[in-house]
């Protein structure tokens, strides 16, 4: 058993060598150093190093600074002829523990007067690479932190075609914001990426984080490329991986594609925007919130939630407009933009062939089937299982140029399960509402799809308003549709249809002269282009099919005037988007140069045929 003596003058001649190991430390000049080291990196890296002062500050954390003045590094052969750095002073501080395991940390890098320049070739070689040039795997060393005094970085990536040179120096005042302790540094940059150049200041905090440390930088400035402009107010945790934002931003420009350079994201081509929100970001959640602003001609005002949990995410969205436009928001929801004039496509084609361009696109128009109705877009079912989302979206005014009678819209949708429910579903059509039910299962294959629709008082004289100029029948819709389907297409889906169909025009009217056309009644035709046209009340008028896997079969065809009753019978084929309907007049008086025959309207439903046909 050893005595209380012997394990005291051990203890303290352990605690006499850490003291004298300690004081070597302390009094020893790391200037000698300089020359090794000096030599240890030319070597390595093939490059002049001068280094004009050494030193170490040790602690008990066990992360040491090394300082260093005047340091002077070579670049690479292959980069800028510009030094790698030049600095009056490099601070590094850095974990043993990392350096022990292989990965060494850089937690704090302070540069005063310096000039640096950071090259990446697109074959993954770095100038910054000084120990093992040769290498091209992943970087081994991380920096967290930066801290510059009037100090300059230059940053290129070949590999994604991004140049960026970047300025520290202190603060300024910007019109009524003096400097103040929290933005004690401005960092003017300037740049090209993907050929898009760009270029902004920003006040910012003294240190800069960079990764894993979970510190705020604050930041307060402006942005642009060309005339896209991206203003931010707030503050960020770690600039090259964000685990938090909080502050606002507003972006404006003339297409939400151009704001690539600054976002570093791909975003659709749009009309002129100019956009505000307050951004705030978690670990889990990044919002939008107080979102408004413009897209073209339209005003949105909401709020916009991404929510990343353990398993999938989810996508909270409520939007409100007081007036919107398709066109300005379509680019938004994946519509393609809008075709190019037509009257100048032709022209340009005569200016490329040589040819009367108007005469070429009518015989391309001949010689071209006509546009289908349902798109044989393919969509992915199992995408719909990788997302859960609540959007909601209310246009209390809103424009469509291909559907003028489109007033307003409001729907609901909830993704959940890999199954996507519309409900509600109002459209403002034509002083009247179209109101549904919509539902595609994408856990079944072929997906399913389901819809329940209701017409109540849609005006017939607007849905034909761009027929004519004066109204050929006028009064309210009403109708019912119940329709199921299978497919990876809306044309597939169609094409399975199975389910009634039915619309009824309820207290209408129509044009005598109209009604006179339809009972094939000649005399009467002539005599009301001679005495003028009058409308007529129309005592009924109804159609209704029923529809099996896209066929569907007429139920009722029915049109009755105090003149003419007439009757219909017919078929769709909502797979090749054709009909064959006949309709046969049945007037109520005798009259002269009348007709005994049936009209045949067929063809592409888009662009129907009308002909004569014997009276079934």
């Amino acid at each position: 058993m050893s005595s209380p003596f012997r394990f005291g003058l051990t203890a303290k001649i352990l605690l006499g060598i850490v003291v004298a190991i300690g004081a070597v430390v302390l009094l020893f000049d790391w200037n000698w150093l300089r020359h090794p080291v000096e030599h240890y990196i030319t070597d390595k890296s093939h490059r002049e190093v001068r280094i004009g002062h050494l030193d170490v500050d040790l602690t008990f954390s066990l992360e040491p600074t090394v300082r260093v003045r005047d340091l002077h590094i070579e670049n690479a052969e292959w980069a800028d002829k510009r030094p790698f750095i030049n600095a009056a002073q490099a601070d590094f501080t850095f974990s043993l523990r990392s350096v022990w395991e292989g990965r060494p940390v850089i937690s704090k890098l302070v540069l005063v007067d310096a000039e640096l320049d950071m090259e990446r070739q697109a074959d993954g070689s770095r100038n910054y690479r000084l120990i093992h040039p040769e290498y091209l795997g992943p970087g081994k060393v991380k920096l967290q932190s930066l801290e510059a005094h009037n100090t300059t970085i230059r940053f290129v990536r070949r590999d994604v075609k991004l140049d960026m040179t970047a300025s520290a120096s202190p603060a300024q005042a910007r019109g009524e914001k003096q400097p103040d302790a929290e933005h004690p540094t401005r960092v003017r940059f300037k740049g090209e990426f993907a050929g898009a150049p760009f270029e902004g200041d920003i006040d910012t905090s003294a240190l800069l984080t960079f990764l894993d440390t979970g510190g705020d930088v604050a930041m307060r400035g402006s942005a642009t490329a060309g005339k896209s402009r991206l203003e931010v107010d707030g503050k960020i945790a770690d600039l090259f991986d964000p685990s938090a934002i909080d502050g606002d931003i507003h972006v404006s420009g003339p297409s939400l594609a151009n704001l690539h350079p600054l976002l570093r994201a791909k975003l659709p081509a749009s009309r002129p925007y100019d956009l505000k929100a307050h951004l705030k970001q978690t670990a889990e959640n990044t919002s939008f919130a107080k979102l408004r602003g413009k897209i073209g001609g339209t005003d949105l005002a909401g709020d916009l939630t991404l929510i990343r949990g353990k398993g999938k995410p989810t996508l909270k969205v409520e939007l409100h407009s007081e007036s919107a436009d398709l066109d300005d928001i379509g680019p938004l929801i994946g519509q393609r933009a809008a075709a190019p004039n037509k009257a100048a496509a032709d022209d340009a084609k005569a200016d490329e062939d040589g040819t009367d361009g108007k005469a070429a696109a009518k015989a391309d128009k001949k010689a071209a089937p006509p546009k289908r109705i349902f798109s044989e877009r393919k969509f992915d079912g199992e995408r719909l299982g990788k997302l859960d989302a609540h959007v909601s979206f209310d246009a209390k005014k809103f424009r469509a140029a291909k559907w003028a009678a489109l007033q307003s819209v409001r729907l609901t949708a909830d993704l959940a399960g890999g199954v996507l429910k519309l409900s509600p579903v109002d459209l403002g059509i034509a002083d009247g509402h179209v109101t549904g039910r919509f539902t595609f299962d994408g856990t079944k294959k072929p997906l399913a799809a389901e819809a329940k629709i209701e017409l109540k008082g849609v005006r017939v004289e607007q849905l034909l308003a761009g027929l004519s100029k004066k109204a050929k029948a006028t009064g309210p819709l009403q109708g019912h549709v119940e329709l199921n389907g299978q497919g990876n297409s809306l044309a597939a889906i169609a094409a399975s249809a199975t389910g009634p169909a039915e619309i009824e025009l309820v207290d209408g009217d129509i044009s005598n002269l109209v009604d006179a056309g339809i009972g094939l009644n000649g005399g009467k035709a002539i005599k009301l282009l001679i005495t003028g046209d009058r409308i007529i009340e129309v005592n009924d008028a109804k159609v209704a099919f029923d529809f099996d896997k896209g066929q569907g079969t007429s139920k009722t065809i029915l049109l009755d005037t105090e003149q003419t009753h007439t009757e219909g019978q017919g078929s769709i084929d909502l797979r090749a988007e054709t009909f064959d309907i006949t309709l046969t007049p049945h007037p109520k008086k005798p009259g002269i140069l009348r007709l005994h025959s049936s009209i045949r309207v067929h063809g592409p439903i888009r662009e129907p045929k009308i002909a004569l046909a014997k009276n079934p």
